[in-house]
């Protein structure tokens, strides 16, 4: 059973994450949220992964963790 993950942020770290999480075995990229929609639709895109606000991958069902790979002064 694979570990489905979503990032939030598209960015430099955003793409190294999702590189990771492409290698993985047991792990897939399902979801990509960015605040410049390029950026997320690019990496998503490459990742056949979907692009979505955070508020919907918060909710989504079939999301098992997310990785914040946005700039540090917007972390919680």
């Amino acid at each position: 059973m694979a570990v489905n993950v979503a990032l939030l942020g598209a960015g430099r770290i955003g793409k190294v994450h999702a590189k990771a999480i492409g290698t993985a075995e047991g792990a897939r990229l399902v979801a990509v949220a960015d605040a410049f929609p390029e950026a997320a639709e690019q990496l998503a895109r490459a990742y056949d992964a979907r692009v979505g606000t955070i508020d919907e991958i918060a909710g989504a069902s079939d999301v098992d963790a997310v990785i914040i790979c946005t700039p540090t002064d917007t972390h919680a």
